[in-house]
């Protein structure tokens, strides 16, 4: 298990054993985010069952969000976002090297794009009355 801190609430990791939750348990992560599809790593990659089952007896909150590589889509994300706002304490995303919990990580904590208000986007309508109030002053 090679952790890597992404920021003080999100690690990554790369593939992570039923053993491996023991010691993440001890360092107080709450949430454990399982990025890969079960058998992609062939018979000796754990099932997600597995490490849902050891997870739930220790007291953590665990996930399967499986994403191919390089095919991250938006259900994905929002899947994240929603777990991190149900679960405030650390926590940890794992896939084979870790990249993709990184990249899913990224994406859901970009605040979306905010679009400007109507009245914001428009020219505005009475900008000479702006300088008419201004004038009065000057006089």
């Amino acid at each position: 298990m090679d952790i890597k801190t992404i920021d003080q609430r999100y690690s990554i990791s790369d593939q992570l054993i039923e053993a491996d939750l023991d010691a993440l348990a001890a360092q107080g992560i709450t949430l454990v985010v399982n990025f890969r599809p079960d058998g992609e790593g062939g018979e000796s990659q754990p099932t997600n069952a597995a490490l849902a089952s050891k997870a739930a007896a220790l007291g953590m909150a665990y996930a399967h969000i499986p994403v191919l590589p390089n095919q991250i889509q938006p259900s994905h994300v929002q899947q994240l976002q929603a777990l991190l706002s149900a679960h405030p304490g650390p926590a940890l995303g794992f896939c084979r090297t870790g990249n993709r919990a990184n990249q899913v990580y990224q994406l859901a904590s970009q605040a979306p794009a905010a679009a400007k208000p109507a009245c914001c986007s428009q020219p505005a309508a009475q900008e000479g009355l702006i300088n008419k109030v201004k004038s009065w002053f000057n006089d």
